[in-house]
């Protein structure tokens, strides 16, 4: 069946952050300084691109995170992802603020117990009234396995097993509730039908879970699902469970393997390719003129220690990079974090130097077509989908994010807009019906 790469369907716009000074843009909190109005501690701060990314109608303001970092001077220095707050505190507050536009967490099937999370996703559901989505992770730093008394992480392969008798756990817990176990019946005092809520009695080889979830059945009756594993394993993770998958490219071949890829393990397991999006990661910088956005790359750039860039590197890839020659090429370098971030720039170009991986990581983006006026930007977002495949980008502001995100609803967003390719109002209430036009509640396939 294949996916449809033409842009007969909206393209879908996340925002990226995490709750920590710089999400990926290394001393963006510092920039530019003197329009800094609120520091990442205020919740103004967050309320602020909050409400930016609404009024933008940007489906997703997501969070990623971590439960480690801080263990090198490096990343305490330049502020690399670290410190870093729980976003499930924030989200909430943020949702409150806001009417329509989805939240995504992050959190790690290798830390939270299963019937936590679920039960803490189930009532976020709730708060958000269905604008919440998960982010699954298996963790990939032996520093976070630390911090939950774990002298390291269980081999790569072992953790997306885990992974999956997990997201069984969490599936009947989502569902042990049947659609008319709740009664509300004040006339007669009945609140719930007692024969239509189960426990689940769940023995597996890692987790064994009674049940029944003590939460009611939330307006998407589970999270959104996504997932961002790139290696094999994660890959095939993602086709089972995901709804939507985040991924990373340098170029439309990239592109297309990843998404042919994607669209063939689908089949395999018995779904429609169109049911998993694919949200790409991008750093576009607009201005009024292409001069202007290339003029304020480089001063983001020249602001960034390559020192700062390698530990960031270091900690994503959770590899020492320090250990390498940075003007030789990188080669067939196998880490075990994140490794198809890696191979975005290794496939790309043989011969790349670690000092030339970094240049380009440290800012989110290798300039090109992304860097430019609206028009030019726009092509090159309407290009790489249909050359490329997928449904859409997330996108990581490079300088102070609420001034970020209202540079691109004042100038890109518009031009998305004329030319029919982006929403000008939201449509659907709830996350997944908005993401996943076919309202597949791909997410709740293994419980049914």
């Amino acid at each position: 069946m294949g996916r449809d790469r033409t842009m007969k369907k909206q393209m879908h716009l996340t925002g990226f952050m995490i709750y920590c000074p710089a999400p990926h843009m290394i001393m963006s909190w510092v920039y530019p300084r003197e329009k800094i109005r609120h520091q990442w501690t205020e919740v103004e701060y967050w309320v602020e691109i909050a409400q930016t990314l609404e009024r933008g109608k940007f489906d997703l303001f997501f969070f990623a995170d971590g439960w480690g970092g801080g263990t090198n001077a490096a990343s305490v220095r330049y502020a690399i992802q670290f410190p870093n707050s729980d976003p499930l505190c924030l989200i909430p507050y943020l949702a409150a603020k806001t009417e329509k536009l989805g939240f995504g967490a992050t959190m790690s099937t290798t830390f939270y117990p299963p019937y936590m999370l679920a039960r803490k996703l189930a009532t976020l559901d709730h708060v958000t009234k269905g604008r919440i989505g998960w982010n699954i992770v298996s963790s990939i730093a032996k520093g976070e396995a630390r911090n939950f008394g774990m002298e390291d992480l269980p081999p790569h392969d072992e953790r997306y097993d885990r992974a999956d008798e997990y997201m069984e756990v969490c599936y009947q817990l989502w569902n042990s509730w049947d659609d008319d176990a709740l009664l509300m019946d004040m006339e007669n005092g009945i609140f719930a039908d007692p024969t239509k809520i189960h426990k689940i009695n769940f023995e597996g080889k890692w987790h064994k879970v009674q049940g029944p979830l003590t939460v009611i059945p939330s307006p998407q009756r589970s999270p959104y699902l996504f997932q961002a594993g790139q290696s094999d394993r994660g890959r095939e993770f993602a086709a089972k469970h995901a709804e939507c998958i985040f991924a990373a490219a340098t170029g439309t071949r990239q592109m297309r393997e990843f998404s042919d890829d994607i669209a063939a393990r689908c089949e395999r397991n018995g779904r429609n390719p169109e049911d998993l999006k694919i949200i790409w990661g991008a750093q576009p910088l607009v201005a009024e003129d292409e001069r202007e956005a290339q003029a304020r790359q480089r001063e983001i750039r020249e602001r960034i220690p390559l020192e700062a860039s390698l530990a960031l590197m270091s900690g994503h890839f959770n590899y020492d990079l320090n250990s390498l020659d940075i003007d030789k090429p990188v080669g067939d370098l196998k880490v075990p974090g994140t490794q198809g971030m890696l191979e975005a720039y290794t496939k790309s170009n043989p011969n790349i130097t670690l000092r030339e991986i970094a240049s380009s990581y440290l800012s989110g983006n290798d300039g090109g077509p992304m860097i430019g006026t609206a028009s030019q930007v726009a092509d090159h977002l309407i290009y790489l989908l249909e050359e490329g495949g997928g449904d859409g980008f997330q996108l990581t502001p490079s300088y102070y994010a609420p001034d970020y995100y209202a540079d691109l609803n004042r100038m890109l967003i518009p031009e998305l807009q004329k030319r029919g390719v982006y929403r000008t109002e939201y449509g659907e209430d709830t996350l997944r019906d908005r993401m996943n036009e076919r309202a597949s509640r791909a997410g709740m396939r293994a419980a049914e």
